[in-house]
This record gives C-alpha cells, structure tokens and sequence, in this order.
C-alpha cells in the first residue's frame, strides 16, 4: 500500500495514498449522482515523481496501478500528462514504462526530428493500443500509428498531416 511520511503529521498514510482516497472518493460520488462519463485527469505525473523521491518512487507506481483500477471497476477514463523532457538525463523511471503499457491511447508531442522551421512548431505521434470486436464477438489486438505535425497560434494549435500544411 502507499504508505510514507506526510507533512502534516499523519505518520501511516503518504500524500498519493491521501490524493487517490480523495479521487476515489469523489468518482464514486460523481458516480451515484451522474450517468455521465467522468474523466480522471492528473495534469503532471512527473511533479508526483519529484515529490516522491524524498521516500520511495514506487508509490507513484502503485497511486498509477490503483487509479487505472479505480477507471477500469468506474467504467472512467483515465487521463495523465507526463513531461518526459524531465527525464532526459536519466533512465526512464518504472512508472513512465508502466504509462505506457496501461494506455489505450498514447501521443507522445516532440520538436521536429529535422529540426527548427518557420511554419511547423512539432510532430505528435499517436499510438491507439485499443481492441476492436470482430463478427465472432472476440476482441482483436490493434496498434494504430499516425503521425500529426503542429502549428502553435495566437488562440489555439492548428494540426495536420505531414506535407499538408496551410501556410
């Protein structure tokens, strides 16, 4: 279980065990009170990543597993932004991997690999890991690939293909 030293004196339980009850505890509320889909969103893993360090990164791992439990028993999705650029100089931590290969969906936003131009700002590359249900009722594995290049606005982000660009 998440269990570290937290700053506000509680000895036995860590901060990412306090945040999941806390995100638990409104999907399920959420839950009774909606029919809607709830979307869980944590905006930066690598910021629990950093706070984690002072005691044992595998409790961002297990706050990942367990929220992707919680989405999966939630009929919820389950979305989280990691900045990778953070890691650049170090091995990729276990909980980046794991990102990974729990994800159905994964975009990846990086500068152009020929560098610097004047109209395209980066590519995206989007990786779709989900299942299609063929006509015997037996799910199929699928590995979808496209690459999107973008263009950062005044009041938005314009995307398109590769070559396909509206200068």
């Amino acid at each position: 279980m998440l269990m570290m030293k937290c700053s506000d004196g509680d000895d036995n339980v860590s901060g990412v065990a306090k945040l999941f009850r806390e995100i638990q505890g409104t999907v399920r509320k959420l839950g009774n009170v909606t029919n809607r889909n709830i979307t869980v969103m944590v905006d930066d893993m690598s910021l629990l990543e950093i706070a984690a360090t002072n005691s044992n990164s595998d409790h961002v791992l297990d706050f990942l597993h367990y929220c992707h439990t919680l989405t999966c028993e939630s009929n919820c999705s389950l979305v989280t932004l990691n900045h990778e650029d953070i890691y650049s100089s170090m091995e990729r931590p276990a909980y980046l991997l794991q990102m990974v290969c729990l994800a159905d969906i994964v975009i990846k936003a990086e500068p152009l690999a020929s560098g610097l131009a004047n109209d395209v700002h980066g590519q995206l590359t989007v990786v779709n890991k989900g299942m299609i249900s063929s006509k015997s009722g037996k799910g199929s594995s699928r590995n979808k690939l496209q690459n999107f290049q973008f263009r950062i606005k005044e009041n938005g982000i314009e995307y398109f293909y590769p070559g396909c660009s509206r200068s």
